[in-house]
């Protein structure tokens, strides 16, 4: 099998494994520690600053333009905006037993987390190929990839802070 070839069916491999894994854990409702929420965004913020500020090995230090700082706040607005729709798909409900807070992964939640993956297989396939022809920076849209990640899993996490919130008071 070519090298090439190995490029585009490792990800997709990766992908069935993934989706067969999630899905059979969509299906059950799992306990919500509020108090916990915010350690996996506090997390992918930190790496996220990490992997674009500080310098890496073997990698020239990226100096960012002001228009890079449009295409960031960009990819911000739209991280927020699928956040906030992700998290709005997970069921919140109190358990009839013990009161806890339980959640349940929505299908669509997947579908976004599959489009995100094959998107980035995508870009980065285009990126390599037709990068230079079309004046793309290539780390640039690596990294607004990065922060938009970010966003989307630290806006989900803040939706379903507040909803469990409001679960919790009127029950």
């Amino acid at each position: 099998m070519s090298q090439q070839m190995t490029q585009y069916l490792l990800p997709l491999l990766v992908i069935v494994v993934v989706v067969a894994l999630r899905a059979r854990r969509l299906s059950k409702k799992r306990p919500l520690k509020l108090g916990r929420l915010w350690i996996r965004p506090a997390i992918l913020l930190i790496a996220c600053a990490a992997v674009l500020l500080l310098p890496q090995p073997g990698v020239p230090v990226h100096q960012f333009s002001p228009m890079d700082a449009v295409w960031f706040g960009l990819a911000i607005l739209l991280g927020a905006v699928g956040g906030w729709q992700l998290g709005r798909t997970m069921a919140i409900d109190v358990h009839p037993g013990d009161g806890t807070l339980m959640v349940q992964a929505s299908p669509v939640g997947l579908i976004v987390l599959i489009a995100l993956v094959v998107g980035r297989t995508l870009v980065r396939v285009v990126a390599a190929r037709e990068g230079q022809a079309w004046h793309l920076d290539v780390a640039l849209i690596f990294d607004a990839l990065i922060v938009f990640t970010a966003a989307l899993f630290a806006v989900r996490s803040l939706e379903m802070y507040l909803r469990a919130k409001k679960v919790m008071a009127a029950s």
